[in-house]
């Protein structure tokens, strides 16, 4: 049973209430990845997307209590620490050895410090928050592909039209939930090459995200494919991803006519960066 979002875990702050049902949206992948055929990657892509935007919104809010020198800041840094930390050691046993970290390891932890700081320890700073001049001014400035390149400073998230293909339906929506925290709003997702095909025939994207292996089909034929179409769409931006990190494999990708590929587990500060890379390239 995952965790619903309600309105009496509202801080009262837009961008900190969407940075909270962003980390809800990735604990509750974690709990539909249970069992689930691709578990190991989709934890591997949970738990890294955890690390990154934990750090991105820790740092936000950090610097929206700074700005209304909010006196608990440094306590409430300490639970931020205890959330790194505990994520991290996660991470590490998952590093060194992928199959000693299963989605029911994670959930206890997560879910239970996550509704214990929004429900407790977050509304202690409410009533500073709300309507501070400074605060959001300050919030504005941090932003989850910080430090990455101009590039994605210039995107407008919200006009981007992205096709994701993968056979696995959680993972799909761990894809979703990365580029929606980012404002991305048109996001198709499909389960089959025929369905992918479908819709680039009939839609128009920015970029096309898909996996190397769809069900028995290869992500490489679509690639092919779009290339081999009218000049709209051999144009468009294909982003492949796999499990399977070889260069061999990378090099195969780039061969059919990919203009990325990346490896699960990805990083979703990554992803932005690849897909606005590759979105600014194409304009």
């Amino acid at each position: 049973m995952g965790v619903t979002w309600s309105e009496r875990m509202s801080v009262g702050v837009p961008l900190l209430d969407s940075d909270h049902k962003t980390l809800i949206g990735l604990i509750n992948h974690l709990q539909r990845s249970i069992g689930d055929d691709e578990e190991y990657a989709s934890v591997g892509s949970v738990l890294q997307a955890l690390d990154e935007y934990a750090a991105h919104h820790f740092a936000r809010e950090e610097k929206m209590m700074e700005a209304c020198r909010y006196p608990l800041l440094s306590q409430h840094h300490g639970t931020h620490d205890n959330f790194t930390a505990k994520v991290a050691g996660f991470k590490a046993r998952y590093t060194e050895d992928k199959t000693s970290v299963r989605a029911r390891d994670c959930l206890t932890f997560l879910n239970s410090w996550l509704i214990d700081h929004i429900c407790t320890t977050d509304m202690n700073y409410r009533s500073w928050m709300i309507g501070h001049p400074g605060a959001e001014a300050a919030a504005q400035r941090v932003t989850l592909t910080g430090g990455g390149t101009a590039r994605a400073a210039q995107v407008d998230w919200s006009k981007l039209r992205v096709l994701l293909v993968d056979d696995n339906v959680n993972f799909c929506e761990i894809l979703r939930t990365i580029l929606g925290s980012v404002g991305v709003a048109t996001i198709s997702a499909v389960h089959d090459l025929a369905s992918a095909k479908a819709v680039i025939g009939q839609e128009r994207l920015d970029i096309v995200v898909s996996d190397w292996h769809v069900g028995e089909e290869s992500g490489l034929d679509l690639v092919k494919w779009v290339r081999r179409g009218p000049p709209d769409q051999a144009r468009l931006p294909v982003l492949i991803l796999s499990g399977h990190e070889r260069m061999a494999n990378r090099d195969l990708a780039l061969l059919a006519g990919a203009d990325e590929f990346m490896e699960k587990p990805i990083s979703a500060r990554n992803l932005l960066l690849g897909v606005a890379r590759l979105v600014g390239k194409a304009a």
